[in-house]
């Protein structure tokens, strides 16, 4: 081992033995201590200790220096602090964390009085627009899920004041996928003034010791031929209108070849035509557009889900058609109503649902102990699974999704949804059925099977989901696929950006130049008798404000 390797983890303000050494954990913390700095590093590998092995070097260099770690989501913001307080000799005095729930008038007090931050973007960003909070004398700036660093989300504009008003701005952007188009990492890496990427996957050299292998299996699913007269009849419907605006020009590729996304930026394309100018061909098109794109979504969700699902949807269409003149064209097609009598005729349910079962049945039987984590894009999906699997396994099965309302589902507040995360890390919950809110950055614990019940066609949510199983043993991932256009095209656009976004981020790297710095921050270590304070040694409980 050559002499000063650990330098980083062998640290006065570190709890001794509460972070294992990985060198090329030490080595990325190296580098982002020189400059503004991207990691790219897959779910479970620690991004979350190269921070901490950051934030800590530099409070001890500084004694007044400040930091502040951001991540999307008030349980993440909460799950984090929670983790550096249990590896970090901390005074309580020292933290704060800051989410919505804190009043504005005692955010703007904390953010005077401590040293350490935690906090949502949203929260940091209303705070510099309100006066309450300057980022001129911060260290260093911490953005988790830095993938999101796009648009008008709120790390973008925190980042730009950070960068204007810090004349030594340090960052740190932290993510298990950056995205695959060049267009998109460009835009992450300006908006956050990256210098600098760090990227590595679980085949470099000197992280490959600390991954254990996942089995990644595609199962591929016919679909039964009842289900073949309701999709030639959602097609027909559909082309007729893509044929439609492929006629009048308003599509430049002929039906055969038009696609949901090519639909989509027509779309934009319309609605940017709106602001322009007027017309009732404008009008006519927007009609045919949003036809084409809700038959679409029913034909998708047929083939990828089932006649249960497709029920659902067709049902808040209809509830909608009073408000919506669009969803009223389509309910008086007479082939709507054929495909409606045959919806309500007796149909098998999608076959995925019967691998499924034999998949989790299969890990329950071969560990009973096991953890089973099912990712399912659509809410009506995650209910129905978790009521068939509970029926047929006798296990404690449970649904894992966001807050927010929708179709009539009230989803789970946020202290709901840490209950269930705690009977399912505590093996009380055996499977856990997630949507989208399971993906990212939340305290999941390791499991043994991961089961996608459609592909995802984005890498950055393939990459999430993959990364919750093999962490600390060997791990699965089992992926159902239904022989559909819809099912077969995600699965292939995935792999595909996968591949591609290492040789974009290595080629990114090679272009991206220095920022302008106007001043280097003087060293003013902390002393023995700070560091020697007995209150760093005691546990304390994390609290917000």
């Amino acid at each position: 081992m050559q002499e000063g390797l650990r330098e980083f983890f062998e640290h006065p303000l570190l709890r001794p033995g509460a972070l294992r050494y990985r060198r090329y954990q030490e080595e990325i913390a190296g580098e982002a201590a020189k400059r503004n700095t991207l990691v790219v590093l897959p779910t479970g590998l620690g991004k979350t200790v190269i921070f901490t092995l950051l934030a800590v070097r530099l409070l001890h260099l500084h004694r007044t220096g400040r930091v502040l770690v951001m991540a999307p989501t008030r349980p993440l913001v909460i799950q984090h602090a929670r983790s550096f307080v249990s590896s970090v000799r901390l005074l309580p005095e020292e933290l704060r964390v800051l989410t919505g729930r804190v009043d504005p008038e005692e955010r703007g007090r904390a953010w005077r009085e401590g040293r350490v931050f935690f906090a949502t973007p949203e929260v940091v960003r209303n705070d510099l627009e309100g006066g309450r909070l300057s980022l001129g004398d911060f260290l260093l700036l911490v953005f988790d899920e830095c993938h999101r660093a796009v648009k008008d989300y709120a790390y973008t504009l925190v980042a730009q004041r950070y960068l204007a008003e810090c004349p030594h701005p340090l960052v740190l952007g932290l993510t298990a996928s950056p995205g695959s188009s060049p267009e998109r990492m460009e835009a992450i890496c300006r908006a956050l003034g990256i210098e600098h990427v760090e990227y590595r996957t679980e085949l470099d050299a000197d992280v490959n010791p600390y991954v254990y292998p996942v089995e990644v299996s595609w199962c591929r699913v016919p679909l039964p031929p009842e289900y073949s007269p309701l999709s030639s009849l959602l097609r027909e419907m559909r082309e007729e209108r893509i044929r439609w605006l492929w006629e009048h020009g308003y599509l430049r590729v002929p039906p055969s070849r038009v696609t949901r996304r090519i639909l989509l930026g027509l779309g934009e394309e319309l609605r940017r035509r709106m602001g322009r100018e007027r017309g009732g061909a404008l009008f006519t098109a927007l009609r045919h557009y949003s036809l084409s794109l809700t038959l679409s979504h029913a034909l998708e969700l047929l083939e990828s889900q089932g006649p249960s699902v497709l029920r659902s949807f067709l049902s808040r269409v209809e509830g909608k058609s009073g408000e919506r003149r669009t969803y009223a064209l389509l309910l008086r097609d007479p082939r709507y109503l054929r495909l409606k009598a045959l919806l309500d005729s007796p149909l098998p349910e999608h076959p995925k649902r019967g691998r499924l079962l034999e998949e989790v049945r299969a890990q329950l039987e071969a560990s009973p102990t096991s953890r089973v984590l099912v990712f399912a894009q659509y809410r009506d999906t995650a209910s129905e699974l978790v009521d068939y699997l509970s029926r047929s396994l006798g296990v404690r099965v449970e649904r894992f999704v966001g807050q927010s309302s929708r179709g009539g589902d009230a989803g789970l507040r946020q202290r709901e949804q840490l209950e269930v995360l705690d009977r399912f890390r505590r093996g009380e919950t055996r499977v856990l059925v997630g949507t989208s809110i399971a993906e990212e950055g939340l305290d999941i614990p390791s499991v043994d099977l991961v089961i996608f019940y459609e592909p995802v066609p984005s890498e950055i949510r393939y990459i999430q989901r993959r990364g919750r199983t093999g962490r600390f043993s060997f791990g699965r991932v089992v992926i159902l696929l239904s022989e559909s256009s819809f099912d077969l095209a995600s699965h292939f656009s995935s792999r595909r950006k996968v591949k591609r976004m290492l040789a974009l981020a290595r080629e990114l790297d090679r272009r991206l130049q220095p920022i302008l710095r106007l001043s280097v921050p003087s060293p003013d270590p902390m002393g023995e008798e700070e560091l020697s304070d007995p209150r760093r040694d005691q546990p304390f409980e994390v609290r917000e404000g």
